[in-house]
């Protein structure tokens, strides 16, 4: 092997080395790209609030004392959306560690019982008369049995809300019942719980703010070119006439001639050639 052909492949190799760095560190880089702009799209989705809420829960039969828990309510949603469109609403709630305010079992709650929460969102804006209380739901089983004296395990809320115009949507956590019963059965009211009036609890509610705004429009311009066709006045309906041209028979004829007066001069030079010969 020559040194310039060894040479040229080395070459070969060392750029095609370098082509495979190039292209695996931009995939790693749209990568990772790819990773942060979903990430920032969810964060920039959804809004969430958190926080201490003291609540008083009357008990209703077989419950039978008022229970004063601060529960750590939290209220999530979409941050923003467009008139018309369907917002889906979710609200927890979880029982404080310490046992003194609780809200307790009253009696054990079976595997297959079902426990139910059915909550108020009060629901305000876009502008100032628009308020309502609208209700979320929650059914869930406590998948084994719950003792006697225990916290109630609370399932997640959840309710659906369509704003119709512009602006910002209101919403916060207000009260809710507590029902538990058997799965083919009607649930029986244990507590009703409402957040409490002392001023000196935690009594601001677990709320969000959804931006209404429209929806983003877009125009698509069209290029139109116009076509102008010219029937010709004089001659056949085929086309043919004043404005067509020559007959197409002319340029048939004249190709025609001009290949017999290249065969006759080529006979011609050829009898001429013979001649001198002899």
């Amino acid at each position: 092997m020559r040194l310039s052909e060894r040479w040229m492949g080395d070459g070969s190799v060392r750029r095609s080395q370098a082509r495979r760095r190039t292209v695996i560190g931009a995939s790693a880089a749209g990568v990772v790209g790819a990773v942060a702009l979903v990430g920032g799209l969810s964060a920039i989705g959804a809004s969430a609030d958190t926080r201490t809420v003291a609540y008083v829960c009357l008990p209703s039969a077989p419950a039978t004392a008022t229970a004063s828990p601060d529960l750590t309510a939290a209220l999530s949603g979409q941050a923003s959306a467009t008139p018309s469109e369907a917002v889906t609403l979710t609200w927890t709630n979880r029982q404080p560690s310490d046992t003194d305010q609780i809200i307790t079992v009253p009696t054990e709650i079976a595997t297959t019982d079902r426990i139910v929460i059915v909550g108020d969102l009060v629901v305000s804006g876009p502008g100032s008369g628009a308020k309502k209380t609208i209700q979320a739901t929650a059914t869930g089983t406590p998948g084994e049995a719950v003792p006697s004296g225990s916290p109630v395990p609370l399932p997640t809320l959840t309710a659906v809300i369509t704003p119709t115009a512009t602006g910002t949507v209101g919403v916060k956590a207000d009260a809710f019942t507590l029902k538990v019963g058997p799965a083919d059965g009607t649930p029986e009211t244990w507590y009703d719980c409402s957040i409490s009036t002392v001023a000196a609890a935690n009594t601001s509610p677990a709320s969000l703010s959804i931006k209404v705004s429209p929806q983003a429009t877009r125009t698509v311009y069209e290029t139109v070119t116009a076509q102008v066709s010219q029937t010709p006045t004089g001659g056949a309906a085929t086309g043919g006439g004043a404005e067509a041209g020559p007959d197409g028979r002319v340029f048939i004829l004249t190709g025609s001639a001009l290949v017999l007066a290249a065969a006759v001069g080529g006979l011609l030079m050829r009898t001429r050639r013979r001649a001198v010969r002899h």
